[in-house]
């Protein structure tokens, strides 16, 4: 390898390595603050205490919010994939009037601000006369996170062989045995990236859940009305168990779903 070459390569993964560096600096700095000894957060930090775990985990309104936000993350995403695995699916199987529209609407939960999109979830909500509380928080993040599995099941039928569907069928299978023995194994990586990616988003989302939230609190909520008053190491700790938690599902797609993408 001649000398330029070698310094391209070299520019490249040293461009590479700070655009990672950029992107999980954050990320990084929360988990090391929250190790931190004292309650101020200083440079350099005094490291080597679990003490801000312990407090995180025996204050009342994290674990609530945190829980809150667990139930509202697993409820939305299984009424994103039950609706939009089929809806995915009739996209690409079917020709209707208004399809294109309909597939570029889609992305429209992601392209409005959160301020606009929270006021119009609220009226919305208020003019079916619903009560504030999880189940209208799980009604918002489910119309975001459909639009993911749509979008995701979209991609992949779109590029896979039809062929093998009829085949199966040619063979004798009923519609049924061809989903779950032909179809399912094929879309399954797409289903389970976009579940976790769901989650990570549900986990995450602040804005619209602030409109119409009622009196169970979920932790960005929490959090936010912590920062409020001061900010403690308390903090850093549950928001590293939050990247914790995200960082085992990409180890668990990157374990099971990307051996399925492997073998499309």
């Amino acid at each position: 390898m001649s000398v330029r070459k070698r310094l391209g390569s070299l520019g490249i993964g040293a461009g590479i390595g700070l655009i990672l560096l950029f992107l999980y600096m954050p990320a990084i700095v929360i988990g090391v603050y929250s190790l931190n000894k004292g309650s101020v957060m200083g440079w350099p930090p005094e490291l080597a205490t679990l003490s801000w775990y312990s407090k995180a985990f025996a204050n009342p309104a994290m674990v609530e919010g945190l829980k809150n936000s667990a139930i509202v993350a697993a409820v939305s995403v299984g009424i994103a994939v039950i609706l939009g695995v089929p809806a995915g699916m009739g996209v690409d199987r079917f020709h209707f009037f208004g399809k294109t529209a309909f597939q570029r609407l889609l992305m429209l939960p992601f392209l409005m601000p959160g301020l606009i999109s929270g006021l119009t979830l609220l009226t919305v909500i208020l003019d079916f006369h619903f009560k504030l509380s999880l189940m209208t928080v799980i009604i918002a993040h489910a119309t975001m996170l459909i639009a993911i599995v749509v979008i995701q099941m979209a991609v992949v039928l779109d590029r896979w062989n039809r062929s093998l569907e009829l085949a199966a069928q040619d063979l004798g299978a009923n519609e049924i045995r061809t989903f779950f023995y032909v179809t399912w194994p094929n879309i399954r990586a797409a289903i389970v990236g976009a579940s976790l990616l769901g989650v990570a988003i549900s986990l995450d989302e602040t804005a619209r859940t602030a409109f119409v939230v009622g009196e169970q609190d979920t932790l960005p909520i929490v959090v936010l009305s912590s920062l409020r008053r001061t900010l403690t190491p308390e903090i850093n700790a549950i928001g590293t168990v939050v990247l914790v938690i995200s960082l085992v599902g990409v180890v668990i797609w990157s374990k099971f779903g990307a051996a399925d993408l492997a073998r499309e």
